[in-house]
């Protein structure tokens, strides 16, 4: 077991390893037997998104507006569903999850709600990706092992599975982490790049050696645009999606500023 700061107040396993739930004076953790944290959620605030990452996902929004219907690919404590169920009255969640002990831990200790506008699918991401494709405006990725990445996300079709499942101006988000396998992190990348015709935002996620990468279905809207619906999502869902814009820009100027015009 690792050594937690908080307290630990639930511990099970399955043949994926231990899933542990752990407090603290403010916040619930789940961990999957080491410190790093797969899901956080405030006490006081079960709907906000705790762990940066998490929001650094959620600037898909600026470049495919209000979901009416979105894919979560690896529920661990089901944030990221939770966070657009309540913010999104009309957005239709799926999740996959291919643990089952994870989501009764997500259903007893993270708030994950009985709601009809959540589909949950008890699979393994690459047998759901190879069924019948309903097109979303979001997809968002979360996949990993103690290690790094799952080894299906390193497959060469495998952002073309995913792309299959998007609207055509849909977006695709995925928390890219790959450890110590800086060759595999690479070739992933590369594939996402290939798939998205290079239409591909980086955002770092502070602090933290993981990033979050952007896949367009599209070219993005003039930089006005996404600077007014930054403005307003921040209003709306409490997150800093000004200071999330501002990053990418600096980042991918190439893709975000309109080319210079002719001489």
């Amino acid at each position: 077991m690792a050594h937690y700061t908080g307290q630990l107040i639930y511990t099970c396993s399955d043949a994926e390893g231990v899933i542990e739930v752990v407090d603290e004076p403010t916040a619930r953790s789940l961990h999957f037997g080491t410190r790093a944290r797969q899901t956080t959620m405030f006490l006081h605030d079960p709907h906000a998104l705790a762990l940066n990452y998490t929001q650094c996902l959620m600037s898909a929004l600026l470049f495919c507006g209000p979901p009416a219907a979105a894919l979560v690919l690896g529920l661990g404590g089901g944030a990221l569903a939770r966070f657009l169920l309540h913010h999104f009255p009309a957005c239709q969640v799926a999740a996959v999850e291919k643990r089952a002990l994870v989501i009764d831990v997500a259903r007893a200790f993270f708030h994950l709600p009985e709601d009809p506008r959540l589909r949950l699918y008890l699979a393994d991401a690459a047998a759901f990706l190879r069924g019948p494709a309903t097109t979303r405006e979001l997809v968002l990725v979360d996949l990993h092992d103690p290690e790094g990445m799952a080894p299906l996300v390193s497959r060469p079709d495998f952002f073309a599975q995913c792309r299959q499942h998007l609207t055509p101006g849909g977006v695709l988000a995925i928390n890219l982490w790959a450890g110590s396998r800086e060759d595999e992190l690479k070739r992933i990348m590369r594939h996402l790049r290939l798939e998205f015709d290079h239409r591909v935002l980086y955002l770092p996620v502070a602090g933290k050696r993981n990033c979050v990468a952007l896949g367009l279905s599209q070219p993005p809207p003039p930089l006005p645009v996404l600077q007014e619906r930054a403005a307003r999502l921040q209003a709306q869902l409490g997150i800093d999606f000004p200071r999330l814009l501002a990053e990418l820009l600096r980042l991918s100027p190439h893709l975000l500023l309109p080319d210079p015009p002719a001489a």
